[in-house]
C-alpha cells in the first residue's frame, strides 16, 4: 500500500463543494469525498502555518515541542511521520511547502523535493525578527504590515502577484514527475503534496477568477448591533494584522468580491491540479493501491467578523478540511462528525503501514473510522496558539457541540457551534453552563501547564530577540 498525502494552506472547509458550498468548483476533491470518508468536525492543533505542520508530522502539541510560532525552531529530537513509516521500508517524500525552522529540513523525510518553494529552505537567524515579544506593548507585526491586512484590501501591488502561484507551478512538476516514475513493483512510499493555495496574498490567472464572477458567493456579514470583538485575544490580533487599518475597506461589497473571487479561483486551481495527480496515480496503475489523504493546515477567517488570516480559535480559522478515500479498502460516502484533529494523523498512518508509534503520543488512529465508516470515540479536541499577535497562552477545547476558549490570566468564552456557528453569542456568563464551563477549563489545564508555557515561550522569545540582534549588529559592522 502506498499513501498519498495532499495538502493545501489556509483552506477554510466551509468554501469547498464537498462541504455543502454550491459556488465552489471542487469537482476532484468532492469525488475524493464520495470515494471516502469526511470528517466534517476536524481541526488544527495550532491555527498558524509552522506550528500546525510541527504539530501534525509529530503529533504532539506545539507546547510540548516549543514550535510556538512561525520563527521557532522545530527540534531534530521529536520522532515524526516520516522515521515511523521509513522504519517499515517506505520511501517518505515531502514535495513542496511544509515550514519547518531551523537546521534540520527533513526531519526523519528520505526527500524534500522542490524545497526552494518553501519559506524556510536553510537555517537563517534573522527570521527571528518575527518572534513577537509578549511583553512589549500590542501592534503590528514587527516585520510590517507585508501579507497581514493590506493583502486582503485590492490593490495594484497584488495586480500580478504570481509569487505562490509560480512556487505551485514547481511542486505541480515535481509531483507529476515523482508519481510517473512509480510503478505496481516499485517500492512502497508515503509521499506528502503541499500546495501553497489558497494562502494570501491572493492572485490567480483572470479565467480563474472569472468563473465565479457572475455567482452568488457567501460574502461575510456582521450583523447590525453585534459587537465583533468578544475579548483581549481578538483585539491583540486584529492590532496585529493591522485590521483596523483595512477593515473599512475590506468589508466594502466591491472588495469582499474580489477577495472571494480571487479565493475561489485559487482553491479552483489547487482542485485541478490535484484531479491530474490522481489521473496520474490512475494511469500508472497506482489508483487502487494508494491511499489518499486530504488536509489543511488551518483557514482563514476572510472577512468574517471583520478579521482576516488566522491565529484565533473561530471556526474559520481553526477547523480544517479533513478526509480519506481508498475504494475497496475504506468505507466509501461516509461523513463522520466527531470531532478530530491533525495530530491524529501520525497515529493513523502509523497504523495503516503498520509502523512504530510513540507510546505517548495524545492522538488516536483514524484507521478504524476510514475502513469501516464509524464514528471515531468522543473526546475532547485541543487547540493551542502562542505565537505572534497575542501576549500569553491561549488554548481551546471542542467539546461535542461546545468550544471552550481559555485565554490565561485574560479571559474565557464558550460558544455552541452547531447552533451558533458563526460564534456571536459568547455563552460564558449564562450560569446554566457553569457546570461544563468548569468541566472544560478543568480539561484544558489536565492537558497544559500554562505557567510553564509561559515561561518557556518567554524565555524562547528572548533568546531568539537577542540572537537575531547579534547577528543584525554583526552584519552592520
Amino acid at each position: 500500500m502506498n499513501v498519498l498525502f495532499l495538502m493545501s494552506d489556509s483552506l477554510t472547509p466551509h468554501l469547498t463543494g464537498f462541504h455543502g458550498d454550491n459556488a465552489a468548483r471542487t469537482p476532484h476533491l468532492d469525488q475524493l469525498a464520495r470515494n471516502g470518508v469526511v470528517f466534517e468536525n476536524a481541526y488544527c492543533n495550532s491555527p498558524l502555518c509552522a506550528p500546525s505542520r510541527a504539530s501534525m508530522v509529530t503529533g504532539r502539541y506545539v507546547s510540548e515541542i516549543g514550535a510556538f510560532d512561525n520563527a521557532s525552531e522545530f527540534s531534530s529530537e521529536w520522532p515524526t511521520i516520516g522515521h515511523a513509516l521509513g522504519a517499515v521500508g517506505y520511501e517518505t517524500a515531502i514535495i513542496g511547502k511544509m515550514h519547518f525552522i531551523g537546521h534540520d529540513q527533513n526531519h526523519g523525510f528520505d526527500h524534500r523535493i522542490a524545497l526552494e518553494t518553501d519559506y524556510t529552505k536553510r537555517y537563517d537567524p534573522r527570521g527571528y525578527n518575527i518572534a513577537y515579544q509578549w511583553q512589549q506593548p500590542s501592534g503590528g507585526n514587527p516585520a510590517g504590515p507585508g501579507w497581514m491586512g493590506p493583502s486582503y484590501v485590492n490593490s495594484s501591488e497584488w495586480d500580478d502577484y504570481r509569487h505562490h502561484y509560480d512556487r505551485d507551478e514547481t511542486i505541480h512538476r515535481e509531483v507529476l514527475s515523482y508519481l510517473s516514475a512509480k510503478g505496481r513493483d516499485s517500492a512502497p512510499f508515503f509521499c506528502c503534496v503541499s500546495y501553497h493555495a489558497p494562502h494570501n496574498p491572493f492572485w490567480i490567472p483572470n479565467q480563474f477568477r472569472e468563473l465565479f464572477r457572475d455567482k452568488d458567493l457567501p460574502l461575510p456579514r456582521v450583523p447590525e448591533g453585534v459587537d465583533t470583538c468578544h475579548g483581549p485575544m481578538d483585539a491583540w490580533l486584529n492590532d496585529f494584522h493591522y485590521q483596523p487599518e483595512v477593515a473599512e475597506e475590506m468589508m466594502k461589497e466591491d472588495n469582499l468580491r474580489w477577495l472571494y473571487e480571487t479565493y475561489y479561483g485559487m482553491t479552483y486551481d489547487l482542485d485541478r491540479r490535484i484531479g491530474e495527480v490522481l489521473a496520474l496515480l490512475k494511469k500508472n496503475g497506482l489508483d487502487d493501491d494508494t491511499a489518499i489523504v486530504f488536509a489543511s493546515d488551518h483557514g482563514d477567517m476572510l472577512g468574517h467578523r471583520g478579521m482576516l488570516q488566522k491565529r484565533c480559535f473561530y471556526e474559520r480559522s481553526a477547523r480544517i478540511a479533513l478526509m480519506g478515500s481508498f475504494p475497496g479498502q475504506w468505507q466509501q460516502g461516509a461523513r463522520l462528525n466527531a470531532p478530530v484533529s491533525l495530530i491524529d494523523l501520525f497515529p493513523t498512518f502509523a497504523d495503516m503501514a503498520g509502523a512504530p508509534c510513540p507510546d505517548n503520543l495524545p492522538g488516536a488512529s483514524l484507521a478504524p473510522s476510514l475502513e469501516k465508516g464509524t464514528e471515531p470515540e468522543e473526546r475532547p479536541v485541543f487547540i493551542e496558539y502562542h505565537g505572534e499577535g497575542v501576549h500569553a497562552p491561549c488554548f481551546a477545547v471542542r467539546k461535542d457541540d461546545l468550544k471552550y476558549v481559555y485565554v490565561h490570566g485574560h479571559e474565557e468564552r464558550l460558544y455552541n457551534v452547531v447552533e451558533d456557528p458563526d460564534e456571536w453569542t459568547n455563552l460564558i456568563d449564562e450560569k446554566r453552563y457553569a457546570p461544563v464551563i468548569s468541566k472544560l477549563k478543568a480539561a484544558v489545564l489536565e492537558q497544559f501547564d500554562p505557567d510553564n508555557i509561559a515561561e518557556k515561550a518567554l524565555v524562547s522569545q528572548h533568546n531568539r530577540r537577542f540572537v537575531y540582534e547579534c547577528v543584525l549588529k554583526e552584519a552592520t559592522e
